[in-house]
């Protein structure tokens, strides 16, 4: 058995999501818990989307293959043609994808760090060098050390923008920089799954962009700000010829009937999701100036989280407000001497607050 799984594959760390609510009751027994792992919206989906569930959607069917209604309303979405657009279970399904379908074995791939662990993951699984170009400060992109790290075997550029876990970003004209800068074979995927959440002046979408460069993909989520995440709907705006390739080797039936329906009900509902974001951004502020009352460190956001200094390593306040019934997100190297906390409901922020009070004053020296 000990050569059923490729080297390679054993080689790369997997994914480590959010720990789940169940788990941590079944493990320490807290019956009061709180979720600020995984940037969920604390305030759930459009109220629309419950027709999802009553819906008369055939479940003895599979789904439409192609994802149509829901293709054609994201192409109205975004005034682009309906052949530019792919569907996918989450944005993680996509970019394995990309991995697999425009890079062959031993070219190479380039994306941050600290920065989304998929760009890795679909990279080793493909085989794929890669060059991990570290954020100035591990927190804040820089467009020339990205450019830089591009070789002639380079095939694929991914930027998270906003990044997770740092939400840090690049501003419209250094993405628009790197978009005519990049060399012509290299497919740039901009990842936005917390572009709803990006208010600063500066920042502009990829989709704004799409003129400046032919070989773009950009990556968008309804698991984040439209609140779906337990439904895994992501997709895809590239060119036609992209998504040909893409769907040549995507799963047949990805996304659910129910996902499908659901993702265009939530699509429909703006002033929902313009409410909830508010709220968010509103939080964000309120939560950040906490913090910083508290002399911690919080790097600037345009996410719907927060990454904030420790003075302890992370994994120990990870653990220790496990203990107080609130889950956040531990950092890895290089950044592990902070944590990651996704901005909730007011009354989950103060109770996050009053357990980080708890825990720092027992931790501390």
């Amino acid at each position: 058995m000990s050569n059923l799984v490729a080297p390679h594959i054993l080689a790369l760390t997997a994914y480590e999501p959010g720990k789940p609510e169940d788990e941590l009751r079944r493990e320490l027994g807290v019956d009061e818990v709180i979720k600020l792992a995984s940037n969920e919206n604390p305030y759930g989906p459009s109220p629309k989307v419950a027709e999802a569930l009553d819906a008369n959607v055939h479940l003895n069917r599979y789904p439409d293959p192609t994802g149509h209604d829901l293709r054609e309303a994201l192409a109205a979405h975004h005034s682009v043609p309906a052949d530019h657009i792919t569907l996918g279970n989450g944005s993680n399904e996509l970019i394995d994808l990309l991995c697999r379908v425009c890079a062959s074995r031993d070219e190479h791939a380039v994306f941050g760090h600290p920065s989304f662990p998929c760009y890795r993951i679909g990279s080793i699984a493909q085989e794929l060098r890669y060059s991990a170009v570290s954020l100035r400060d591990d927190l804040h992109w820089n467009v020339d050390d990205l450019l830089d790290a591009v070789t002639p075997k380079t095939k694929l550029l991914f930027v998270s923008n906003p990044n997770n876990p740092t939400g840090s970003y690049i501003g419209g004209s250094e993405l628009e920089r790197l978009l005519t800068s990049a060399p012509e074979q290299v497919l740039v995927v901009i990842d936005e799954a917390y572009v709803e959440y990006a208010d600063i002046t500066d920042f502009r979408s990829a989709t704004e962009l799409r003129g400046a460069r032919e070989r773009l993909a950009i990556l968008r989520t309804f698991s984040k700000a439209y609140g779906l995440a337990g439904l895994r709907v992501g997709y895809v705006v590239g060119t036609p010829e992209l998504v040909f390739g893409l769907n040549r080797l995507r799963a047949p039936f990805n996304v659910g009937t129910i996902g499908q329906h659901a993702a265009r009900l939530a699509l429909g509902d703006q002033a929902h999701l313009a409410t909830t974001v508010d709220a968010c951004l509103r939080d964000r502020t309120k939560l950040r100036d906490a913090l910083h009352e508290r002399s911690l460190e919080v790097a600037p956001s345009q996410a719907n989280f927060l990454l904030v200094k420790m003075p302890k390593p992370g994994r120990t306040i990870y653990d220790a407000l496990l203990h107080e019934g609130v889950i956040v997100r531990a950092m890895r190297e290089p950044i592990e001497s902070w944590i990651r906390v996704t901005v909730g409901r007011p009354n989950e922020n103060a109770r996050f607050l009053d357990a980080l009070d708890r825990v720092l004053k027992e931790t501390g020296d």
